[in-house]
């Protein structure tokens, strides 16, 4: 700040020459200048200008006199030093020193003198203390003038902008602010705004650009000081990270912002810093969620409590052991849509392991959720369309996934534009119907041609979006067209299975399954009734087949009539009808087929008469399966022709002595005993590559009399006593020795095994023994089970077979499809092969082939293969039968087209023959 001097005080300056190198003061003081300087007392004369030399430290009796000299021999012309001076320090008086000339000019320099008053000095104080105070301030102090120029600027505004006090002084301040900052200085000195919006931008010249924050006070009314005084902090370095900052923090949220993932940040506390909008949409929410933990949230937005229980277990958990936490979440929107969302928790920490922050990420996993639940649905229908469930039951399982997968929508499925139970028969229309409307179609198309055969609808609002509905509706649509196809193709194979092409009857193995279910249904003991008819070969040889096959229609029609509630018909083969019924309706049964059945029968343009033959089983017991029932109604009916009877019953006793001697199941006890049974060995051969898989062991009775005894006879009479579980126990343990010693290593043996024996308590541990003494494996083991032992009802005889399977030993059904075959039963029972009994394989060739026993093996291989059995065709003895079996995709063959049954040293040398012709 410069302040003027007054003419008093410049009138009383006087002049002095000090030698500064010396420390000499040369005093050249007019006369009287003595009394005023004090210098009358330092020894100097009042006569002449010249003085004798006086040393600087006398004249200036101060401890700073050294500085004060070096201040003075720095001082540029026009500068200004005040010095103490007088007799003595307690004396002394202030004088302001004014250099005169240059440095280094003359030996001497020049300073004019000028005593100081009180006020001056006063003021000199102030002002010294007022520069030096502006020197230590780091902020910058200028003062404007009312036109806007520069009066002051403190050291520190002139060292910010690089340059000196002087060339502040009387520059207008704009022209030191950035272009846009102009014209906003002007405004807001007239209108002060905020202070935090105070920041400009200034430089001077070319210099580096700073960032000021600015406030300043008014004092152009003030007539001492017509200014404006302004302070301003140097915030540049401030401002530019807090511009860094934004950027950096503009950059990460521009990313978090648009991010698909839901991410949050939460203090070490579980309160959110942070949410971007996937992890909450609302905007307002968003801000309302800052500051606030899990439980506060739930809380505010009404959500289930326990959500935040289970978050904030797991945010306790990431805190503590310092490593991400994985979760999942599942949730329900108000509208009723459920939710399924991936959650993690990462704590950040700080290179000193600090905790810094806790990054909470996720992403809404409903819609995948949605796919796999579905796919899992889709799976599950699938596999129970393989599985021969009924077509309703399908229908429901493809109408409840469609609902899962669109809650709140109703869904529905037509078939044939016949609506399913509890639907509305829609409008037949082959595309679907636009999105967004009240009702969504979708065409069922089944078959190689893509023929609609039906519609799934989805009506009402959906909890999911509407694209993603529409898929899901074209892709069940498109599901529904495969299972309803494939069960009704099922349905085609199991028609061919079971029902008799002719007669539109059940045959033999519908009748089985048939029978069995009626006795799991009520209990109720059931007779069989056997029909046919007298002569019925001389009908066919006198008026042709067409004719015979014609009765045979009528005739089933009739034996319809003929059945209560409850009772079952099925022809069994040829003339032959089986009818069972309950026990108690016998009687009116047989009457009323003995009245109606026969008779005549207008076959165009015959009339043909036929008498009927009947044959009547006893009541079965519990445990007797309907083979055995029809053995006796069989048995009957041949009793009754052969006496030319119209009705026979079964006769136990001679049943008994037609099929079995005393005499001969004494000599076979003798036989065994004696071990003079021997085993045969027959080869099963693969279909394709024609090598050899196993051998079956059977049983053989080289009889010293009467010769080779049928297995056919002895067998049965062995299963008559306890003699079949002892020679059962031999045949087993036998089989494994050799089979563990079968040269070029094991190979894997068939054995028959009796229902008698599955029945023994000990049969499982008999086997596990026979496996360990001759150390065969046990999948080299093969056991031959007879329908019989498989369709009781004995829960004992299902342990059994669950704990061999568990052993690891295989099982098979033997002849199949000549007992109680049922596919029911196939799939309960843990079972590994299916060998389709010779009756079915010997019509195959090689003259020519029966296209019912083409039908059944076709379908009996499929149902086996769905099922996951292996498959094993008997009786094979024609070349043709080979390749046509082979092409059906059976797996293995047995049978005289391979080898008949050969004894041990034939078999283990016997090496597949070579394809030949038929």
């Amino acid at each position: 700040m410069t302040l003027s001097r007054s003419e008093d005080a410049q009138a009383a300056e006087r002049v002095v020459s000090i030698d500064a190198v010396r420390g000499l003061v040369l005093d050249a003081l007019t006369p009287g200048q003595a009394d005023q300087t004090g210098w009358a007392q330092t020894g100097g004369t009042q006569a002449g200008r010249t003085q004798t030399p006086v040393a600087f430290t006398d004249w200036c009796p101060s401890p700073r006199a050294a500085l004060r000299l070096l201040q003075l021999q720095r001082a540029r012309v026009g500068d200004e030093v005040t010095v103490e001076t007088g007799p003595c320090p307690e004396q002394s008086c202030l004088v302001q020193m004014r250099a005169l000339d240059q440095p280094a000019s003359a030996p001497f320099r020049r300073y004019a003198v000028r005593p100081m008053t009180d006020q001056q000095q006063r003021e000199m104080a102030l002002r010294t203390i007022s520069e030096q105070v502006m020197e230590l301030v780091s902020n910058l102090v200028v003062l404007l003038g009312p036109d806007g120029h520069l009066t002051y600027a403190s050291q520190s505004a002139a060292s910010l902008l690089g340059c000196t006090v002087e060339d502040l002084i009387g520059r207008p301040v704009t022209s030191l602010l950035s272009a846009p900052d102009r014209f906003r200085l002007r405004r807001d000195l007239i209108a002060p705004p905020p202070a935090a919006a105070r920041i400009y931008r200034v430089c001077y010249r070319n210099g580096p650009q700073k960032v000021l924050d600015v406030s300043w006070s008014d004092l152009l009314d003030d007539p001492l000081v017509p200014s404006t005084l302004i302070v301003a902090r140097d915030v540049t370095a401030e401002h530019t990270a807090r511009q860094a900052l934004a950027e950096q923090r503009a950059f990460y949220e521009a990313i978090l912002e648009h991010l698909p993932y839901q991410v949050a940040v939460l203090d070490h506390q579980g309160r959110y810093r942070y949410a971007n909008p996937a992890a909450i949409g609302s905007a307002e929410v968003r801000r309302g969620v800052l500051g606030l933990n899990d439980t506060e949230y739930c809380r505010w937005r009404g959500h289930d409590p326990q959500f935040a229980l289970n978050r904030t277990r797991q945010f306790q958990a990431a805190l503590v052991s310092g490593q991400r936490v994985n979760w999942e979440e599942d949730m329900t929107t108000p509208q009723g849509t459920p939710l399924h969302h991936q959650r993690h928790y990462l704590p950040i920490l700080a290179p000193d392991g600090q905790f810094q922050m806790m990054i909470g990420y996720g992403r809404d996993d409903s819609e995948r959720q949605r796919h796999l639940t579905l796919s899992l649905r889709q799976t599950q229908i699938l596999q129970r369309a393989g599985q021969g469930t009924p077509l309703p039951e399908l229908i429901a399982e493809l109408v409840a996934a469609l609902q899962e997968a669109c809650p709140g929508g109703r869904a529905a499925l037509t078939l044939d534009s016949a609506p399913t139970p509890g639907s509305a028969a829609p409008t037949p229309t082959p595309t679907p119907t636009p999105i967004g409307s009240e009702s969504r179609l979708a065409a069922i198309r089944g078959d190689a041609e893509q023929r609609v055969i039906g519609y799934l609808r989805l009506s009402g609002p959906v909890g999911i979006p509407e694209p993603e509905a529409l898929r899901v509706l074209d892709h069940l649509a498109s599901l529904a067209g495969m299972v309803i196809e494939r069960a009704r193709h099922l349905e085609t194979l199991e028609t061919l299975a079971y029902v008799d092409s002719l007669t539109g009857l059940p045959n033999r193995e519908a009748l089985k399954r048939r029978f069995a279910a009626g006795v799991a249904a009520d209990h109720h003991e059931r007779v069989v009734v056997l029909v046919g008819f007298q002569r019925f070969r001389s009908i066919n040889d006198r008026y042709g087949h067409a004719v015979g096959d014609a009765l045979l229609v009528q005739a089933a029609a009739r034996l319809q009539a003929c059945l209560t509630e409850g009772a079952v018909a099925a022809r069994l083969d040829g003339d032959e009808f089986a009818l069972v019924v309950r026990a108690e309706e016998a009687d009116a049964v047989v009457e009323r087929v003995a009245r109606d059945f026969g008779g005549s029968f207008a076959l165009p343009p015959h009339s043909v008469r036929v008498e009927v033959q009947i044959g009547l089983s006893p009541e079965s017991p519990g445990g007797v399966g309907i083979e055995t029932l029809l053995q006796q109604a069989q048995h009957a009916l041949h009793r009754a022709r052969r006496l030319g009877q119209t009705l026979g019953r079964y006769d136990a006793g001679d049943h008994a002595v037609e099929l079995t001697s005393l005499a001969l199941e004494s000599e076979l006890r003798l036989a065994f005993e004696r071990r003079e049974l021997a085993l045969a060995f027959q080869p099963l051969v693969d279909a394709r590559t024609r090598t050899v898989e196993s051998m079956e062991v059977l049983l053989r009775w080289p009889h010293p009399q009467r010769g080779p005894v049928s297995p056919e006879v002895f067998v049965a009479l062995a299963e008559q006593s306890d003699l079949i579980v002892e020679i059962g126990r031999w045949v087993l343990r036998e089989a494994c020795l050799q089979a563990a010693r079968w040269p070029g290593g094991p190979l894997r043996m068939n054995v028959n095994v009796s229902a008698r024996q599955f029945e023994q308590v000990r049969f499982v541990d008999e086997v596990r023994a026979a496996l360990r003494d001759s150390g065969l494996p046990p999948h080299q083991l093969e056991l031959e089970l007879t329908e019989s032992a498989l369709m009781t009802s004995d829960r004992a005889v299902i342990q059994v077979l669950d704990e061999l399977h568990h052993l690891g030993v295989r099982l098979a059904l033997d002849d199949y499809g000549t007992g109680y075959s049922s596919l029911a039963y196939l799939k309960r029972f843990p079972l590994d092969v299916l060998k389709i009994d010779r009756t079915f394989i010997l019509d195959l060739g090689p003259a020519e082939v029966d296209s019912s026993d083409l039908a059944i093996v076709r379908s009996t291989i499929g149902l086996a293969h769905e099922l996951g059995l292996q498959v094993v065709a008997e009786g094979v003895e024609h070349e043709s039968q080979r390749r046509l079996l082979g092409a059906l995709g059976c797996d293995l063959l047995q049978g005289f087209l391979f080898a008949a049954p050969m004894s041990l040293t034939d078999a283990q040398t016997w090496r597949p023959p070579a394809e030949s012709p038929d």
